[in-house]
């Protein structure tokens, strides 16, 4: 359940005769029903009559062939099962794992359904039958079983408590919080606690102070902790664990203790409430609702990066977690960094193949954390969002600044690049032309030392020093501003396309759409072979009018050092009559060369340098002539016809004001 608000359904099934019917009717009606039916319908309970404030639906089920197909969609439907075996029929209790677990198993899947195993006839079980024994192995071997209990319906024992319990079960779950046979609380809730505890120490001493504590109180249920209260929770701590409590206050390891303690004794709806507020869902991730205050709507020529605001505060985490101030997060550091949060967000199969600066042992950088978090942006804004709660902010409104949106390429609207918080570059590799060395290069520009990913590269994304024009560009009323200390720099992303996969994107019905989110496009031949430039020609001419005639677009030779004299004056002819530069040269790693990739950082700035001159642009441009003259003679034939109007009025005017002064001679 994402929340509070969502109708818990409640779904009772087991053996026939077991006392399903009869145990929900005793606990509607406090009566114990003589003659009950076969099957009641299902029971609304309305949110106002619940104590937690949730609309309940229980449902009874029959075990009869006939009604399996509706006994499996209750299963499907439900929040919470409880599955009933008559206490004194010990062949139900054994037909619970050898048939109804292995059954809700198959219906629900792999969404884990908590299960309530109910003893039903308590008033009849024989003396010398104790239930705990009798389940304890079922227990151990269905995690999903989250409490067991006997009850009467016959003498209305512990009827209420049976809905409670399965009612508690979902709006309040153990499963989450706690591993019953470890006797721990999982790994999830205990970095929610200490996210919760960090956001809580005001000060970063270590330890929650009585005013923090309090603090912390009141958030979260609207009271201070009086006085004796807050020397008892201390005395609690301190008499349990060594490291609970330091200079008067209560430690990490503390604050999570006694959430464990609440756990164990059965007090879930506290460590459930202190959650809730700090914005956890049932699964211990942040809620929709939490992450509801940012929106990430956008035009679809429009991107979603990180502004400086956002740019500084994941430089601030850095430097937090950086305790040795080395400039690099080693493996404990960045295993510290994202011990508040669910876990490290790149370890998904998303980032695997993305390169970013690293130590040649695969440290982080800052410049590679902070080009990282820009990826994750241009491709899952809120998964940065959730993270930057996570990493310290307290609530989403605060995360606002931390974005900003963009559009990537307006020739009638450009944007300072320097601002711009990442510029997207594609990387089109002729057939048999290995891109790896072209992206290592961009890393290779940032620092010389990297490790490469062990899957295929699917980006690399670096910052680039900004061209001297473009780092200089200001707004005319900064132009007075003094210069900063440091070169100014800007993220590129560059994603590597190749032969098959840039055939798919032209192939697309949404080519226009994908090729909206680049600034630049660059297309990487071999210089040695005159194939491989007509192929990246080909594919240039094919992109540029697929993008709309506005994606700047640039050329790169690699093994220029072998290119024949002939294949120079044509590759000459061919971009002088495209009306764009000549082909930037890539020599390989050792000669990574600065200027390739400030070159395309500069075509982002100044698209209109370095569009090709493409047959379907050749064609709006004679579209534009031909309507431009068609105006103009439009406009030319209107002047005519008002002049000509104007002096017909003119002389109709004249023979009016002559016509009473030419009278006939008098005979």
């Amino acid at each position: 359940m994402e929340g509070h608000d969502a109708t818990v359904r409640i779904a009772v099934v087991g053996d026939p005769g077991v006392g399903k019917t009869s145990l929900i009717s005793a606990a509607a009606s406090e009566t114990f029903p003589d003659n009950p039916p076969p099957v009641l319908p299902p029971a609304l309970l309305p949110a106002d009559a619940i104590p937690d404030g949730v609309p309940v639906v229980i449902t009874d089920t029959s075990s009869r062939p006939e009604d399996r197909g509706a006994l499996e969609q209750s299963i499907r439907e439900a929040s919470v099962i409880v599955l009933c075996f008559a206490m004194d029929r010990p062949g139900t209790l054994a037909r619970v794992s050898r048939h109804w677990m292995p059954e809700i198993k198959r219906i629900t899947g792999p969404s884990s359904v908590p299960v309530l195993l109910v003893g039903c006839k308590a008033d009849v079980r024989p003396a010398d039958q104790s239930l705990q024994a009798a389940v304890l192995p079922i227990v151990h071997s269905n995690p999903s079983i989250e409490t067991c209990m006997e009850c009467s319906a016959k003498k209305l024992q512990y009827v209420g408590e049976v809905f409670y319990l399965a009612l508690r079960a979902v709006v309040h779950p153990l499963a989450p919080l706690y591993d019953p046979q470890a006797q721990t609380l999982r790994p999830l809730c205990a970095r929610a606690l200490k996210r919760i505890f960090t956001l809580c120490d005001k000060d970063r001493d270590g330890v929650l102070s009585d005013a923090e504590l309090n603090a912390f109180q009141v958030h979260c249920f609207n009271a201070p902790l009086q006085t004796e209260e807050l020397v008892g929770v201390k005395e609690v701590v301190a008499a349990r664990i060594d490291n609970g409590i330091r200079d008067g206050g209560l430690t990490m390891a503390g604050f999570v203790y006694l959430h464990a303690l609440f756990v164990e004794r059965g007090r879930l709806e506290t460590t459930w409430a202190v959650l809730r507020r700090y914005g956890y869902n049932s699964d211990l991730v942040l809620s929709r609702e939490a992450l509801a205050a940012v929106p990430f709507a956008h035009a679809p020529d429009a991107v979603v990066e990180l502004s400086e605001a956002g740019r500084a505060f994941f430089e601030g985490v850095f430097r937090r977690y950086d305790t040795d101030d080395d400039g690099v997060l080693s493996a404990r550091e960045l295993e510290e960094l994202f011990s508040t949060a669910p876990g490290n967000p790149w370890d998904s199969p998303l980032y695997e193949g993305v390169l970013v600066e690293t130590t040649k042992r695969g440290s982080m950088t800052l410049g590679g954390f902070l080009a990282k978090w820009a990826y994750t942006t241009a491709v899952e804004p809120e998964v940065v969002l959730a993270y930057a709660l996570y990493l310290g902010l307290e609530d989403a409104a605060q995360a606002a600044p931390l974005f900003a949106h963009a559009r990537p390429r307006r020739l009638d609207r450009r944007q300072d690049v320097a601002k711009r918080g990442l510029l997207r570059a594609f990387l089109f590799a002729a057939e048999g032309l290995d891109a790896v060395p072209l992206l290592e290069g961009l890393i290779s520009q940032a620092r010389a030392a990297h490790s490469l990913p062990s899957v295929p590269i699917t980006a690399a994304v670096a910052a680039v020093q900004l061209p001297e024009r473009a780092a200089a560009r200001e707004e005319p009323e900064a132009a007075a501003a003094p210069a900063p200390a440091s070169p100014a720099s800007a993220m590129l992303l560059l994603r590597p396309l190749a032969e098959e996969q840039g055939s798919v994107l032209l192939g697309s019905p949404n080519a226009r759409a994908e090729l909206a989110v680049a600034d630049v496009a660059a297309f990487a031949f071999d210089a040695r072979s005159r194939e491989s430039f007509a192929a990246a020609v080909q594919r240039m001419l094919a992109v540029a009018s697929a993008a709309g005639d506005n994606l700047p677009c640039l050329l790169v030779a690699t093994q220029d050092a072998g290119m024949d004299p002939d294949l120079a004056t044509e590759i000459g002819e061919t971009c002088s009559r495209l009306g764009i530069a000549p082909p930037l040269t890539f020599a390989g790693l050792s000669f990574p060369g600065r200027s390739l990739y400030q070159t395309l950082v500069a075509a982002a700035a100044g698209a209109e340098l370095a569009i090709p001159d493409t047959p379907s642009l050749q064609a709006t441009r004679r579209r534009r002539s031909m309507v431009r003259r068609a105006l103009w003679c439009s406009a030319g034939g209107v002047v005519l016809t008002v002049a000509g109007y104007a002096a017909y009025k003119a002389y109709a005017r004249t023979q009016t004001e002559v016509a009473p002064t030419s009278k006939p001679a008098s005979s």
